[in-house]
């Protein structure tokens, strides 16, 4: 496994890989969600390269930078155990010179869910990736669902920015409760852990009422928030049933949808969603 650190080292790299080259990017603290990505980059592609880069530029001024787990040499036992052919560790002078001053920013699905609750994350998210696409001009490039609007978004980038690039979607992975994988799960022991599952169990009972026939949108929120709060610690930031095309908020259920929650544990931000089809 090749560990570089350097656009100048990204260059000659790039400028030796044959064939197809996925790409995982990340900001560490890796989980078996992120390693689901990297085996299918894996299995699909020629080479592939993984990025580990903690991103300044998606945090807000009160969000959880400094507090976010950094787990680096555990992180590259994993990957060096999956036999990754490529690891690139840039540092933040690396990526963002003293004088930056472009960012890449998306207008319209970015205004919506994640992007109400945190303005500035998906102009860092656009500009980080854009950035590991021009550097590593991947084939692939592979993102979870677990982050749909993000998924969402990068597949616009792609197809707006005109990247030679197959965007490759991988399902979330959950642990054996439901509660999806996520690096700030690691901010909570086993037994929270247990307990934020019921975040899954609530989408779940949404799920159930859209296939008993339930379309008034109102009506099928509050199923989430009842549910939810049977338990207390839990504060939601939103939930929302919006069209998977748009993102736009609907009122009743008369088209394919995009189900997503965000929602508060005590002090931490956990998000989760699932996709139906009428």
């Amino acid at each position: 496994m090749q560990i570089i650190k350097t656009i100048t080292e990204s260059n000659t790299w790039r400028d030796q890989a044959r064939g197809s080259v996925g790409i995982v990017p990340t900001m560490g603290a890796l989980h078996k969600g992120h390693l689901s990505l990297v085996r299918r980059s894996l299995k699909m592609c020629n080479t592939t390269v993984v990025t580990l880069f903690l991103n300044p530029a998606q945090f807000g001024a009160d969000e959880d930078l400094d507090q976010y787990p950094k787990t680096l040499e555990e992180d590259l036992k994993l990957l060096e155990g999956l036999d990754v052919p490529l690891v690139f560790i840039p540092d933040t002078k690396t990526m963002y010179t003293k004088d930056h001053s472009f960012y890449m920013d998306e207008t319209l699905l970015s205004k919506y869910l994640e992007g109400t609750s945190r303005p500035d994350f998906f102009k860092g998210v656009c500009t980080i990736v854009a950035k590991l696409f021009n550097i590593f001009t991947p084939t692939h490039a592979f993102f979870g669902e677990k982050d749909a609007q993000q998924l969402h978004i990068i597949k616009k980038m792609i197809a707006d920015m005109n990247y030679a690039i197959t965007l490759v979607p991988c399902p979330t992975i959950r642990d054996e409760r439901g509660l999806a994988l996520s690096s700030r799960n690691q901010y909570l022991g086993p037994a929270k852990q247990k307990e934020a599952a019921l975040i899954y169990l609530s989408l779940m009972r949404v799920k159930e009422a859209l296939g008993e026939g339930q379309k008034n949108v109102a009506t099928l929120k509050e199923a989430f928030e009842n549910n939810l709060m049977r338990a207390s610690g839990f504060r939601i930031d939103y939930i929302s049933i919006a069209s998977s095309q748009t993102l736009e908020e609907i009122k009743i259920v008369d088209q394919d949808i995009l189900v997503s929650t965000a929602v508060f544990f005590g002090n931490i931000r956990l998000i989760d969603n699932f996709s139906y089809t009428t």
